[in-house]
């Protein structure tokens, strides 16, 4: 029997990495080019899709902004024909670039649910850069009991050119200051946020509502939270779940301005040569 045209199998594997300093300043679709270019490089068996330009099977939980970094961000990819976990790591590491860190990895079900689809929070720690006494005693917690008693913030965001408003602050979980650190010269602040498709609270935002914007800055993301793991679900529970609609500025939904056009004369009425009638004389002919 001639089993040439069979599949050959499958392997999908989720990596555990870190996004260091050194490419922090990198935004997603060049991290997401990183990772392609190094699974290439370490010559593995990626799986592609089917299309005009196919792309590798490559899944990212959740995509972190220009400027964040992250210690525990997840990714899965498929490999055909499966390769031996320890091999991957190997060969994976071997073709990282600096800032790039690969900490674990594990084979998971083919038919498990897309990452993306999974989360429902992370923790970050927002570092504040100041030498001792540069931020005034007290200024950081006032900050922050300021915006505990908030019902609202308003943010702006825009998607696919479009710009729209939500409330930021029932999104925010957590938010605590944490304390200063003399030997390191940073401030540290714990946050803990909704990471829901359509209800994410953002890190950036909230250090911009507190009004510490302009301080040199790292936002690190510690850790997602996933909705399959229990420890996770359970510990998220304490919070509600905020939908899209709670958040969304009501009809705040975009509205087209109308175009300016040039200031026009009214049209002026044609007359039909001698002796031919009008298209109007016609239709009135015609209809009448």
């Amino acid at each position: 029997m001639d089993d040439t045209n069979e599949p050959l199998p499958r392997q999908r594997v989720r990596l555990t990495y870190e996004k260091g300093e050194a490419i922090k300043f990198i935004g997603h679709q060049d991290v997401s080019r990183l990772w392609e270019r190094t699974l290439r490089r370490a010559d593995l068996p990626l799986l592609y899709k089917q299309g005009f330009n196919p792309q590798p099977h490559i899944q990212f939980a959740a995509p972190l902004g220009l400027g964040l970094t992250g210690r525990a961000e997840l990714l899965d990819v498929i490999f055909s024909p499966p390769v031996p976990l320890a091999e991957l790591a190997q060969r994976i590491r071997a073709k990282l670039p600096p800032g790039a860190r690969l900490h674990a990895l594990q084979e998971v079900e083919l038919k498990t649910a897309a990452l993306q689809a999974l989360t429902i929070g992370a923790d970050y720690t927002i570092l504040l850069f100041a030498e001792a006494g540069e931020i005034p005693d007290g200024l950081i917690q006032s900050r922050i009991e300021a915006f505990w008693a908030k019902s609202e913030e308003w943010r702006q965001r825009e998607r696919g050119g479009e710009k729209y408003r939500y409330n930021l602050r029932p999104l925010v979980f957590v938010l605590r200051y944490d304390g200063y650190d003399a030997q390191a010269e940073e401030h540290r602040i714990f946050l803990r946020v909704q990471l829901r498709s359509g209800a994410t609270g953002r890190p950036d935002e909230v250090v911009d509502s507190l009004g510490l914007d302009d301080f040199a800055r790292t936002l690190r993301r510690d850790r997602i939270y996933f909705a399959d793991r229990a420890e996770d679900a359970a510990l998220m529970a304490a919070y509600p779940v905020i939908t899209q609609a709670e958040v969304a500025q009501p009809d705040a939904s975009p509205k087209r301005k109308p175009r300016k056009g040039r200031d026009r004369k009214p049209a002026r009425a044609v007359e039909a040569a001698p002796g031919r009638k009008s298209f109007a004389d016609k239709a009135a002919d015609e209809f009448g």
